[in-house]
Parts: C-alpha cells; sequence; structure tokens
C-alpha cells in the first residue's frame, strides 16, 4: 500500500507546516534466505512503502526494515494468540523483508502486528517521550521510539503468506533552516514538541491499532516529546543551511495520530565557538496529524540577526563603519585580532576631532547626548534580556531594554527637548565639563537595579543588544555577548580624545566615557 499524504496545514512566515507523500526509489533487499527454515512458515511483505526504519526523500518518508524488526500473528487457534516471528531475512536495512514463525499455518488469512523494534509484547506499544537521531535524514530510531503497524496476511498457493503493513503512528520531519546564514560552529542539537494533549507513552494496540482512547490510562503519558540530534551531550547537533535542505539536517519524530492544541515546536541551538545556547519556538494552534502519515516542517529559525556594520569610530562619517571596505577582514569571534582597523585621521573612517562643546555632526549626530543617557540610565527601567540572537554569523545571547525616549519623557513630565537640554538633576553636559570631581561623579552612573525578562509593554522599550566593541588600534573584538557599548552625541574636552557612552551588561547600565578610537555602536532609537 502506498501512503499518501494529502491533508496540508497553512503556511506560515518563519514556519512551514506542511504533508509529504511517499516515494517508491528504495534499495533492494541483500542476502535474502530463498529457502524456507525447516519446521516454519513465511510470512513476506508484499509492498516496498511500507517499512518500519524512516529516510525523508525531498517529498515524503521512505520507509525500511532494520536487523531487530519482529512481527507478531493474531492466531485465536492458540494460547495464547499472539505469537512473535522467530527468524526473518533483514540483514541491514531492507526494502522488503520476510518473517518466519514456528509451526504450520493453515487459515486463509492472519492479522500481523508490528509493534516496534526490541517490544517483546504483541498488545501494547510506546511512543517515547524522549527520542534521538545519530545522523541527518536517517529515521534508523523510529521502530525503538513507536513506530507500530497492522496488516492481513493472505497465503498464497505455495503455502506462504503475503501482506503489506499499514502504519498506525503519525511522524513529523523538521527542516530547520536560518536565512541569514550560520557558521557551521552553530548547530540544532533537539527539537521538542508539546501540546495540551498527551502526545507519547504506553498504548494499547489491537489488530485495528493503536488504542488512542488509552493515551491517558496505560502509562506515563507524556504532552511532550523531545527528539536528541546526533548525540547525548547538548552541545553537538545537526548543522543549520540557509535554505531548507533534508540532506543536511532532516529530523524525524514520531507520536501519536489525534487532534491538538497550541501544539507547539521549540528548537534549541548551540554555538560550538561561542559556547552561547538558547531556545526559539514557534506555536501552531490546532493541528490534526493522520495514521501512517508524515507532516514536514520546514522552519526558518526567528533567531534575531543583526549586521557587522554597525562598528564605528565615534562619529565617523556615515557610512564608515570601522571595516568598511576591509570586511572581509573583520574579526568575528571575541578577542580575534586584525591589521586593517583604521589607524590615522586621513582614513574615512576615524572619528570626528572636533572639540567640545561642539556636538556630533556625522554618524553619530542621532545619538543621545550625555544629558540624554542619564535620562536613559537612571529612569529606563533597565530589563536584562537573556534571549539568544546572531551576528557575523555566531550566537549570542543578552541584552538590556531601556524605555524609548518619548516614554521617559511621558512619565517624568518632561518634553523630548527638555531631555536633552538637562540631565536628572538639572545639570547640563552638553555645556558643562564636569572637572569638579563632585560634578563628574554624578554623571558616571552604575544603575544595578535590573529587572530580568523581557518588560510586557516593550513597545515602549528599545533594545541594546551586548554587541562588544572593537579596541583603538588592534582591532580586537571583545565582549560580544557580554557587554554593549553605546556612544553619545556629545564629546569630552580632554585632548578631544573622549566621548560620552553608555555600556549595558548583566546587571548594570553604565553611563561614563571612552576612547573615540574605539568602535562603539550607534544608538538604535
Amino acid at each position: 500500500m502506498k501512503l499518501q499524504y494529502l491533508w496540508a496545514l497553512p503556511v506560515v512566515a518563519l514556519f512551514t507546516l506542511s504533508s509529504c507523500s511517499n516515494d517508491d526509489t528504495v534499495p533492494e533487499n541483500k542476502g535474502k534466505q530463498n529457502v524456507v527454515p525447516a519446521g516454519m512458515t513465511e510470512f513476506a511483505v508484499d509492498d516496498g512503502t511500507t517499512r518500519t526504519m524512516g529516510v525523508y526523500t525531498g517529498s515524503g518518508i521512505d520507509f525500511y526494515w532494520t536487523q531487530g524488526d519482529k512481527l507478531w500473528i493474531n492466531n485465536t487457534a492458540v494460547t495464547p494468540p499472539l505469537v512473535q516471528s522467530s527468524k526473518d531475512d533483514i540483514t541491514d536495512k531492507a526494502a522488503t523483508a520476510k518473517f518466519y514463525f514456528a509451526g504450520t499455518y493453515n487459515a486463509q488469512s492472519y492479522p500481523v502486528r508490528y509493534t516496534g523494534n526490541g517490544n517483546n509484547v504483541g498488545d501494547k506499544v510506546t511512543i517515547k517521550s524522549e527520542q534521538k537521531q545519530a545522523t541527518p535524514n536517517d529515521g534508523t530510531h523510529i521502530g525503538t521510539d513507536g513506530d507500530c503497524g497492522t496488516a492481513t496476511a493472505t497465503r498464497g498457493a505455495d503455502g506462504k503468506y503475503h501482506f503489506t503493513l499499514s502504519h498506525k503512528a503519525s511522524y513529523i520531519t523538521f527542516i530547520p533552516y536560518y536565512s541569514y546564514e550560520f557558521a557551521e560552529d552553530v548547530k540544532v542539537t533537539q527539537i521538542k514538541i508539546t501540546a495540551d494533549e498527551v502526545l507519547a507513552g504506553k498504548f494499547n494496540f489491537d489488530d485495528n491499532g493503536l488504542d488512542l482512547t488509552s493515551r491517558t490510562t496505560v502509562g506515563n503519558p507524556k504532552k511532550s516529546i523531545t527528539l536528541k540530534l546526533k548525540d547525548d551531550s547538548d552541545n553537538n547537533g545537526f548543522s543549520i543551511p540557509t535554505s531548507p535542505n533534508h540532506t543536511k539536517n532532516a529530523a524525524i519524530m514520531v507520536l501519536a495520530p489525534g487532534t491538538y492544541h497550541n501544539f507547539t515546536v521549540e528548537y534549541r541551538l548551540y554555538d560550538q565557538a561561542t559556547k552561547v545556547f538558547g531556545t526559539v519556538s514557534k506555536n501552531y494552534g490546532t493541528i490534526t496529524f493522520h495514521e501512517g502519515k508524515n507532516k514536514k516542517v520546514e522552519a526558518n529559525l526567528p533567531v534575531p540577526h543583526y549586521s557587522s556594520d554597525r562598528y564605528y569610530m565615534w562619529d565617523a562619517a556615515v557610512g564608515q563603519h570601522v571595516w568598511k571596505g576591509y570586511e572581509q577582514y573583520q574579526p568575528i569571534l571575541n578577542e580575534t585580532i586584525d591589521g586593517h582597523y583604521p589607524f590615522m585621521a586621513s582614513d574615512a573612517r576615524w572619528y570626528n576631532t572636533i572639540g567640545f562643546p561642539t556636538s556630533a555632526s556625522r554618524s553619530a549626530t542621532n545619538c543621545p547626548n550625555a544629558n540624554e543617557l542619564l535620562w536613559y540610565a537612571r529612569h529606563g527601567d533597565p530589563h536584562w534580556d537573556p534571549s539568544i540572537w546572531s551576528i557575523m554569523k555566531h550566537l549570542y545571547a543578552g541584552g538590556m531594554w531601556l524605555k524609548n525616549r518619548t516614554t521617559i519623557a511621558s512619565d517624568n513630565g518632561k518634553t523630548l527637548q527638555q531631555l536633552k537640554d538637562a540631565a536628572p538633576g538639572g545639570t547640563n553636559y552638553t555645556i558643562v565639563y564636569p572637572s569638579d570631581p563632585k560634578i563628574y561623579e554624578k554623571y558616571v552612573t552604575d544603575n544595578r537595579n535590573i529587572t530580568v525578562g523581557k518588560p510586557a509593554n516593550s513597545g515602549n522599550y528599545i533594545f541594546l543588544p551586548t554587541f562588544g566593541f572593537y579596541y583603538a588600534n588592534t582591532g580586537k573584538l571583545g565582549r560580544v555577548g557580554n557587554r554593549g557599548y553605546y556612544w553619545s552625541s556629545t564629546p569630552r574636552p580632554d585632548m578631544n580624545l573622549n566621548a560620552y557612552n553608555l555600556y549595558v551588561e548583566r546587571g548594570t547600565v553604565h553611563t561614563g566615557y571612552g576612547d573615540r578610537t574605539n568602535a562603539h555602536c550607534l544608538w538604535p532609537e
């Protein structure tokens, strides 16, 4: 019997969940036994489209019989009626197979059951809540993780029985990708599904298949299934291509048929270079899975992506980020160094040498001034968000949410212009240089009153990821994923070498100043 997967789900922007159909292109079993062992009866598979190990073809799952597969016959003429096969001709993986049962069978037909690889009972099937797949697009595991099926074996003129297995579990094939591109270091290490109903556990099984009414009563019911990829280390997994490619990372999961509500798919990612891990997920609402059918999930992973052209010396010419024209040399990991960093004033990427109290007039024009930075630091209600994001093909985590200027002004009974004109407390640091230590100490701020988690009303906030910075002269990249440095539009008069800045890290929002030849980020608002 060829399985036709005709039911489809709506297409969504980032994750696509659709149905598939099976192909018939499969290898023949080698080393078959052509002689029925003495004292046994042969039960042979007629149709090569129904096996027990899966490989995704791009349009559906091809199934194969694998070593360790056994069949059960429901022979009501004996006690107990369920009899397991004694031998088979499977040597590796096979498109077709022959199973042998001890004794002589004379009925015109017998019900046949497949209850999973390694299962020693014929009336129970366990769909595992923890499944494992070692190799991309290799569903060898599905037989041990819950695959099952039934058939009717019919006696031929030669005394042998023939049948076609009908699969009774459901399947889902995940094909994640990231259109912005990840380095090979970034892996998807596991995939988890959850729902309001039971997805896995032990089920009663009869000649009709799974008894779905037993899903909450038989044993160990679970409302989630986790598919671990590659191994159990949590720091290895399948690669993530830039477009759907089932040969790279197709991951196949077995689950119970049924209609599920609040169905969510979660991907766990790990970057072997940055040592960062995190998860992204998508909720699909209500989904129905039919027995014997596969659904394909092509997921463009919703990891926020940031471009690498955001690092500037203070108020450099517009568009002249520090790696402009030398992008191929840009260090993309912490502590890497390159010799193409700007080092002289004639370079278009050089900082603005204007003196205090003149404000920025080029790339940093729209950055907050020194007064506004203090409003952000002291009245921005900082929230630390440990969520993951990517830059320069790698995975990082962490950033700070701060109230935007409009919200801060409204909360404090100020206009936007008043935020620019004076810092909290009344000092205008754009025209007053804090040479007096007491005034200076009032400017340098460390707000450590931080709430962990994304604010509920995030539309009133801006997000400052921990982009790190590039060190002056060397071009070394530092503190990505640890701190995020952001320029102001206000220079300091100390030999025109510094400018006010703000940095964020877990537990702190800091206002101060930095060397203009360092490469910080421009303000995102």
